[in-house]
């Protein structure tokens, strides 16, 4: 705590790219991808059993550095994070989310945290902004794609948020035309082949994540990883 009462905490400096980034720069195949997605699943979850919630979970905040010359992910900036106990206070000035406040980062944003009243959040909000990331990584775009260059009002938006359902990402693939071939290229596959590895398995998963009612999204990034690790495997999810 500062002298004049402010709560403060440091992180390790971590030098390394934003996983979206690294993983097109090294055209790692979507098995790479999911691999280190699984890391980024296991990191929030370590978070989560400490009672802490990110709530702005994107690539830019999901580092890949190299440790040994293995490619290790570190998830950073937690500066809109929440504690998940009342109880649990970082001093006694702890910060807290006023009522009407909008946190997070539009694209990757979950469907409770887009309402005024967005109080009521728990760790199923980070599952859900890890199927973004996921989604991103699979198809190159995310889920809810937000035109900035078109000005459109920030209310309209967060309705999308709360309403818009995504599209399966083989359908999003379906759909990138002249796009598809770049984005097959730099996970080392041929279009026609990506699309069916994510028919299936990785749509359900995917969707499962992104549902608009979090009771039906996976409990936690646990469960989420490990759908992703029997996929891996070639076992079939239940």
């Amino acid at each position: 705590v500062t002298e004049k009462g402010r709560p403060y905490f440091a992180m390790e400096l971590v030098k390394g790219m934003p996983i979206s980034d690294y993983c097109d720069e090294k055209s790692l195949s979507t098995r790479e991808r999911l691999e280190l997605f699984s890391q980024t699943c296991r990191a929030i979850q370590h978070a989560h059993q400490k009672g802490i919630i990110h709530r702005d979970l994107k690539p830019s905040n999901v580092l890949v550095t190299l440790r040994d010359s293995k490619p290790i992910v570190k998830v950073i900036d937690f500066g809109l994070a929440k504690a998940v106990y009342e109880q649990m206070h970082l001093t006694d000035r702890t910060l807290c989310t006023q009522y009407g406040q909008i946190v997070g980062t539009l694209e990757y944003m979950s469907p409770e945290q887009a309402e005024l009243n967005s109080l009521d959040i728990d760790s199923r909000t980070d599952v859900y902004s890890l199927g973004v990331i996921l989604y991103e990584l699979l198809t190159g775009s995310t889920p809810i794609q937000v035109d900035r260059e078109k000005n459109e009002a920030f209310d309209r938006i967060l309705a999308r948020i709360r309403s818009e359902e995504a599209v399966r990402p083989s359908k999003r693939l379906s759909e990138s035309r002249d796009a598809l071939n770049v984005i097959s290229v730099q996970r080392k596959t041929s279009p026609s082949r990506l699309a069916r590895l994510l028919r299936n398995e990785l749509d359900w998963m995917v969707v499962k994540a992104l549902e608009k009612d979090r009771t039906r999204r996976y409990d936690g990034p646990a469960a989420f990883v490990d759908d992703v690790q029997r996929f891996l495997k070639n076992e079939r999810s239940e």
